[in-house]
């Protein structure tokens, strides 16, 4: 409907004008240009996942006289984020965001051409989420004109119409936990076991995180500061590994460790308060499932900052029963080297 009364207006202001000169049609004002935003990529430091799968939604602040806040949508028919949020060509705008925005929620407060600081009020105490922040950011006028983004930079002018695509920089606010299993050799021999879930488990729910960062031009880490506080709540479990078939580990793992292939986040302050739940199915050597059970282990504290992951080394070792049904081993427990 607006396109119609648009359209008329047009007609009839070229019927009133046409006798005009140029010059007073050069003089009248033109009308502003505004475009939506797309994400084209982005990056996260040490680690890469997969970028479609887990961070299908960012959540973003746009800053520009006022704050527009919103989300970033991934579509899989052109492999781009898109967003409702609006830039005008030639106003200026700051640029902070958060990923994956399902995952947890943030807030900015102290926000100025000098920097940020941006607070994640409840933060799961464990993730399977790799949860980060936009330390960086690229505006580009056309798709394809990707340079190197800087880090610190949060600034950028808004481009004319479908020409406001950016680039994203992110680093991590949680620590990871990566896993690799192997079996005891004589139990091995007896038995497979297959490895169902794994689930990492804090007895606090959540945290406070505060991020304070001071834009550059240097291209040098904006991060001043990230305190974590408040833990609260019961325990949390946060499952970041689950196979119907199962990860096998027989006599080929008693020496060679097998990589879950999959990483567990968590605070880093809360280190020293993880359980490990693992369950897998016993078999015996011609494939028949005997059971399923569960064994829980309390990890050992981790000196782990954000950003870093450590990769730990479980071992399948079996307890030896008095009385079995077959003169085998039936009851394994999980350990730590």
């Amino acid at each position: 409907m607006k396109v119609k009364k648009f359209l008329i207006y047009i007609t009839m202001l070229l019927l009133l004008t046409a006798c005009s000169s140029s010059s007073d049609r050069m003089d009248e004002p033109q009308p502003e240009s505004r475009g939506n935003i797309s994400l084209m990529s982005f990056t996260r430091t040490n680690r890469a996942l997969s970028v479609q799968d887990e961070y299908a939604s960012i959540g973003v602040f746009l800053v520009g006289g006022t704050t527009q806040q919103g989300q970033f949508q991934y579509r899989q028919n052109d492999y781009r984020w898109h967003s409702s949020l609006e830039v005008t060509s030639g106003q200026s705008y700051r640029f902070y965001g958060f990923a994956p925005a399902d995952a947890v929620t943030a807030e900015i407060s102290a926000e100025s051409a000098t920097g940020v600081t941006m607070t994640f009020p409840q933060l799961p105490s464990v993730s399977s989420h790799d949860i980060c922040f936009v330390v960086g950011v690229q505006h580009m006028t056309e798709a394809n004109d990707a340079k190197d983004i800087k880090l610190g930079q949060f600034s950028f002018t808004g481009g004319s119409q479908d020409h406001n695509f950016m680039r994203l920089l992110m680093d991590h606010l949680y620590a990871g936990l990566i896993l690799k299993m192997t079996i005891d050799e004589d139990y091995a021999k007896l038995r497979t076991i297959k490895i169902k879930r794994l689930a990492l488990q804090s007895t606090t729910s959540t945290a406070q995180a505060q991020v304070v960062m001071t834009s550059n031009t240097s291209n040098t880490n904006p991060v001043q500061s990230v305190t974590y506080s408040n833990p609260v709540g019961t325990v949390r479990t946060a499952i970041f590994f689950e196979s119907t078939e199962g990860v096998t580990l027989n006599v080929d793992n008693t020496t060679t460790p097998v990589s879950m292939e999959a990483m567990c986040c968590f605070v880093p302050t809360l280190s020293n308060d993880l359980t490990l739940v693992t369950t897998y199915d016993v078999c015996d050597k011609n494939g028949n499932k005997i059971d399923e059970r569960s064994a829980s282990n309390k990890l050992p504290s981790m000196n782990v900052t954000r950003g870093e992951c450590i990769t730990m080394t479980l071992n399948v070792n079996p307890t030896y029963l008095g009385v079995l049904s077959d003169p085998d081993l039936d009851n394994p427990t999980i350990t730590i080297n």
